[in-house]
């Protein structure tokens, strides 16, 4: 097969073929979406910020919370369960993490804002969460990055129009559109976030092509850890 050059990274040899798998796309939706965010705070506010940030325990979610608090972003961690909490909790410690299905959530989020105001959440999920998430949010200034949803039902925007708060999608084909230099840059973040310890790049499993139904399946597995990968080594090869 014959690409454009610009279109494929040169993989180093101390980056396994499973993390290689899943490193640009995950490391540039995540830089996409940070730069939307930046974007949507005006520049009197942009000291001491405050994001939520919806599905924080998923393969992006991580890695959002990883960038965010590194360029110095307090981050209100959300995800679905309490087992979800404290898993996340027990791989990646530091920011608040909160189960949105349990009661009072919404008020022990704020608290952790410490009186500040939350103009951004970059959200995955939508769905009845989105609803929430605009309840949270900063009235006049307040904007939504999504780019997904998770959750598999139609969105709650009941809140955007009343509150006077904004609604932006992002997507991969953006990064695309990044200058050469930006483009470039994105990928030795990646290359270097692909050598940290931690669990930022886990895989639930690997699947031959043979077995797609069972990796679509896997894929909505509920409790999956990491994401599910196809394996074009060996037509041998096995699920875990």
């Amino acid at each position: 097969m014959v690409v454009p050059a610009g279109s494929v990274t040169p993989l180093p040899d101390t980056i396994p073929d499973e993390i290689g798998a899943q490193l640009l796309i995950n490391t540039a939706t995540a830089l996409t979406a940070i730069r939307t965010a930046h974007e949507s705070v005006s520049p009197d506010s942009r000291t001491g910020v405050v994001v939520l940030l919806t599905a924080a325990g998923s393969a992006v979610g991580r890695l959002l919370g990883k960038l965010l608090t590194d360029r110095g972003v307090k981050v209100i961690r959300l995800v679905r369960s309490e087992a979800g909490a404290e898993k996340l909790a027990g791989l990646r410690p530091g920011s608040p993490i909160f189960a949105t299905d349990a009661a009072g959530w919404k008020e022990r989020a704020r608290a952790a804002a410490g009186g500040a105001k939350i103009h951004v959440a970059i959200d995955s999920v939508g769905g009845a969460l989105l609803g929430d998430i605009a309840d949270l949010l900063a009235e006049g200034t307040g904007t939504v990055v999504n780019f997904g949803s998770l959750g598999g039902e139609a969105s709650d925007i009941r809140l955007f129009a009343p509150r006077a708060l904004t609604l932006k999608g992002v997507f991969l084909g953006q990064w695309m559109q990044q200058p050469a230099d930006v483009r470039q840059a994105d990928i030795a973040i990646a290359q270097r976030l692909a050598l940290e310890p931690g669990p930022l790049f886990e895989v639930a499993a690997s699947y031959p092509p043979s077995r797609i139904g069972d990796a679509v399946a896997h894929v909505g597995r509920p409790g999956r850890n990491g994401v599910v990968l196809f394996d074009f080594s060996s037509a041998r090869g096995a699920g875990s």
